[in-house]
């Protein structure tokens, strides 16, 4: 049993280093949010909302908070700004009229577009020098992170 616990703490030790090696080279390199935040003039956060609200489909607050993994209190205002932009809107469940839904507005779901272009291109841009093989290895390795890390996350909001 000891050299599983050695191998497990050989293992987090791992993750930890490679995550610190990561994530500058994510927000950096791969993601280039600064450059999105500067022409778009939108948070991250903003736009991880707005991302997450057309893939899954409205969502409360509450939900929204969970699965970003920020305070419901920091939630609100940045719903609030959203509303006040024209891109988020608040919608009553219409099977349960005590639920307050957030769903993406028309506007909300055009600039989400021209964002995602435009991260599109940007990772176009700096994926020209990698081969086939690495762009594939890359995706493989981000669609299982957002497996194995997304699973955690659902076990955390069932746990909740």
């Amino acid at each position: 049993m000891p050299r599983k616990h050695t191998t497990n703490e050989a293992l987090v030790d791992s993750v930890a280093h490679n995550l610190f090696q990561a994530l500058p080279i994510f927000r950096k390199r791969l993601l280039h949010m600064d450059v999105i935040q500067r022409e778009f003039n939108i948070p991250l956060s903003h736009v991880q909302v707005m991302a997450m609200l057309y893939d899954n489909g409205p969502m409360n607050v509450s939900e929204i908070s969970r699965r970003l993994g920020i305070a419901k209190p920091n939630i609100t205002p940045l719903i609030d700004r959203l509303i006040r932009e024209q891109y988020v809107e608040r919608q009553r469940d219409e099977k349960d009229r005590r639920m307050v839904n957030i769903t993406v507005c028309p506007s909300g779901i055009g600039e989400l577009e021209k964002i995602r272009k435009k991260m599109r291109d940007l990772v176009a841009e700096w994926a020209s020098d990698l081969s086939t093989s690495d762009l594939r290895a890359l995706n493989d390795s981000l669609e299982t992170i957002d497996a194995v890390l997304g699973s955690t996350l659902q076990k955390e909001k069932r746990s909740t």
